[in-house]
């Protein structure tokens, strides 16, 4: 993540009439951190800059829920030694599977309506006509809440003007929000976090294959992978997997190899004889070797993952 294109980016939308929030996990705390950037805000601010968000599922002591801290207040300028520090503490994140800087929230209402706002905006209808809790603060589940909208810039976003945050490709996304836009969240929108866990899983297992240098030039991660994530998961359910393990097997070529490699039909076979001698599919795909995946894939649209 560029940390001089996040700060440029806030200072562009932000307005002297806006308090500039960042929005904190205290349960994406690393266990070898022993100064967490909370602690650290916390420290400098004091606690009248920390309004908790209350989240339904958990108990009531605050030190568990998410912290809207106040970076800059309407008719003072931005504080940009602490917008940098929480920027940096962003760019440390990127690696982790949970995040401690949920990003950065632009608005003109009072941080206790924000608070209420983003609790409210955590409670996901089901099919059943009610609602269940689910963190949608937490960037990952953001960017798919986001992309489960047919038109995310009418999402359910204000009074919050502008949320920028990290993506999970470790790029910059924003929302924006609008007045009198108050679409509801589709039921959909459920059923795609009930996958997170497994979007996680898989997006560690890319990551540590970008961890070994010569896969850094041919395989970038896309800027939103964890709904390219989201994506290959459901191809995979589509053709028949229904074992955890062969749906993310089958995800993670996607991912390194090729969008399309389910429909190479060698490809189609092992999937096939994976579905119907109930066989791993990672061991019937470990059957080709780099040569044999690069000539295969050579015939798709793409010889490389379209990002």
């Amino acid at each position: 993540m560029n940390s001089d294109a996040v700060i440029r980016l806030i200072t562009e939308l932000w307005r002297p009439a806006m308090y500039c929030f960042v929005l904190v996990d205290p349960l994406a705390v690393p266990d070898d951190d022993n100064h967490s950037m909370l602690t650290r805000l916390h420290e400098l601010l004091g606690d009248h800059a920390i309004t908790r968000v209350r989240r339904a599922d958990l108990p009531p002591e605050p030190a568990l829920h998410p912290a809207l801290i106040c970076l800059s207040n309407p008719g003072a300028p931005l504080n940009m030694p602490l917008l940098e520090i929480t920027v940096g503490a962003a760019g440390r994140d990127i690696q982790r599977r949970k995040r401690q800087i949920c990003g950065w929230l632009l608005s003109e209402a009072l941080p206790s309506q924000i608070a209420d706002h983003l609790a409210a905006l955590c409670q996901l209808p089901t099919p059943s006509g009610g609602t269940v809790f689910c963190p949608v603060y937490e960037p990952l589940r953001l960017e798919l809440l986001g992309a489960s909208l047919e038109r995310p810039e009418l999402g359910p976003w204000w009074p919050i003007e502008h949320w920028v945050f990290p993506s999970s490709g470790g790029k910059l996304a924003s929302l924006k929000g609008q007045p009198h836009c108050h679409s509801a969240l589709p039921a959909a929108s459920l059923r795609v976090q009930e996958d997170v866990t497994l979007i996680e899983t898989l997006l560690a297992a890319r990551r540590s294959l970008l961890a070994r240098s010569w896969f850094m030039d041919q395989l970038p991660l896309p800027a939103f992978a964890a709904v390219r994530a989201s994506n290959h998961i459901e191809d995979a359910r589509r053709l028949g997997l229904t074992a955890e393990e062969d749906i993310l097997v089958l995800a993670l070529h996607q991912l390194c190899l090729n969008a399309d490699v389910h429909t190479l039909r060698p490809v189609q076979h092992c999937i096939e004889t994976a579905i119907r001698l109930k066989r791993p599919l990672a061991s019937l795909l470990a059957q080709y070797n780099e040569a044999a995946w690069e000539r295969m894939t050579s015939v798709l649209p793409s010889a490389r993952y379209r990002p």
